[in-house]
């Protein structure tokens, strides 16, 4: 399962809110709990001192127990109630009509007298208690509340004013390519900490740049170099070739050193285009209608076609378009014809669609020598064809990974379909 990254300051804020609830939280068992330990005592303290008078009471022969309100006496066999005493209830009671219903605590006691056992209750109110105790929760929930409005209206407030030194720096970062330009943009803020990052990714770019324009040099000027003892070699061994007596007892060596000298020489501008194309030095992204480029490379390749009496079938839709360079458009149409000429055997058909938005080149082959999950990849190439660079599907590749375009190779009925189309946004 893949997670979403979550923004720094989010992600912050997230835990600041967790701790304040867990402090909140803990806060609050804490005084409703020394809440209802002072209302204990308090009540204990006053339920004592009538217990007391209550026993004293009793005690006075002179007095009439009957006057006493809450005092029921027990009969019989008390042993069992004993044990469930006292009992506490909370009940609301209205004793004075300018007060209005209150809340109180009441406890009933047995009482063992020398007159006999009673059962007592008495009542304290504890309305007060009740209200504080709310008060307190309704603060505690308040505060809550507010702070952490409070620290997500701030994390905001960071996020936009304070941290934006910080994303314009990384939108320039995102936006840079390598080569265009050595400078970025300098980014005003007085935080020391985002200047010391200005500093280091400008000195980061500097550095990247100028290796990377020394590895462009050497690859540019070994590509170059390189043709000029190939175009000899070439040269020299078309002068053999064309020496019949020498063809006669040579032919398979001479044949081998022209054809390994111009593999060669391709190799190294393939490779050399690959590495102009990683690089980003072709970025002119256009909307191209595909229709009359791929016409005029047919036309180019037709008579290739026709000697190896291939049929072309064709499916054109004429708003068909393709975002991307379209000098890119160029190779990446090239290597896929080249790639269907090389591999389809004779009197057989190519298919080449853009109907329904995608663009298809199909043909008919035998299955892959290897794994087709590798087919994109650099120097695969059939075990039967030792003249294939094994770079031309990948070059395609890359050129559709660099334009946000998908391309999907199947196999089916002995038909190699290769299929680009734009990536979903």
């Amino acid at each position: 399962m893949k997670f979403k990254a979550i923004r720094l300051l989010t992600k912050t804020t997230f835990i600041y809110l967790i701790f304040i609830s867990v402090a909140f939280f803990t806060t609050a068992i804490f005084v409703t709990r020394s809440t209802n330990n002072l209302l204990y005592e308090d009540t204990e303290v006053y339920f004592k001192h009538r217990e007391r008078r209550l026993v004293s009471y009793i005690k006075d022969r002179d007095k009439d127990l009957d006057k006493v309100n809450g005092l029921v006496r027990v009969e019989g066999n008390t042993s069992i109630l004993a044990d469930n005493y006292p009992q506490y209830n909370d009940t609301i009671m209205e004793l004075n009509q300018m007060d209005g219903p209150m809340l109180h605590r009441g406890k009933t006691i047995l009482v063992d007298t020398s007159k006999g056992r009673f059962l007592y209750t008495m009542y304290k109110n504890i309305n007060d208690f009740d209200k504080f105790h709310s008060v307190v929760l309704h603060t505690i929930v308040n505060t809550f509340v507010v702070l952490a409005l409070m620290l997500t209206l701030f994390s905001i407030f960071l996020s936009g004013f304070l941290f934006r030194p910080f994303h314009q720096l990384l939108g320039l970062m995102s936006r840079y390519k390598i080569g265009d330009n050595i400078k970025l943009p300098k980014v005003k803020t007085s935080t020391s900490e985002f200047i010391k990052m200005q500093m280091l990714v400008q000195n980061m770019i500097c550095r990247i740049e100028g290796d990377y324009k020394k590895l462009k040099e050497y690859t540019e000027n070994m590509a170059h170099e390189m043709q000029t003892p190939l175009a000899i070699i070439r040269s020299k061994t078309e002068v053999f070739m064309a020496d019949e007596e020498l063809m006669n007892q040579y032919a398979s060596a001479v044949k081998v050193i022209y054809d390994e000298s111009t593999h060669l020489s391709n190799l190294g501008s393939t490779l050399n285009l690959l590495t102009k194309i990683e690089n980003g030095e072709y970025n002119r992204v256009e909307d191209i209608k595909t229709y009359s480029i791929i016409q005029k490379h047919i036309e180019t390749v037709k008579e290739m076609f026709d000697m190896k009496h291939i049929q072309l079938e064709l499916d054109f839709d004429e708003n068909h378009t393709l975002s991307l360079d379209p000098l890119l458009f160029d190779v990446m149409l090239k290597n896929l014809f080249k790639n269907a000429l090389r591999y389809t055997p004779a009197k057989h058909h190519v298919r080449i669609s853009t109907s329904n938005g995608n663009l298809s080149i199909s043909n008919y082959g035998e299955p892959l020598s290897f794994d087709s999950s590798k087919i994109f990849n650099r120097f695969i190439r059939s075990q039967n064809d030792t003249t294939s660079l094994g770079l031309g599907l990948a070059l395609v590749k890359k050129i559709c990974d660099l334009n946000h375009l998908n391309i999907t190779y199947d196999f089916a009925d002995h038909h190699h379909t290769f299929t680009i189309t734009p990536e979903e946004s």
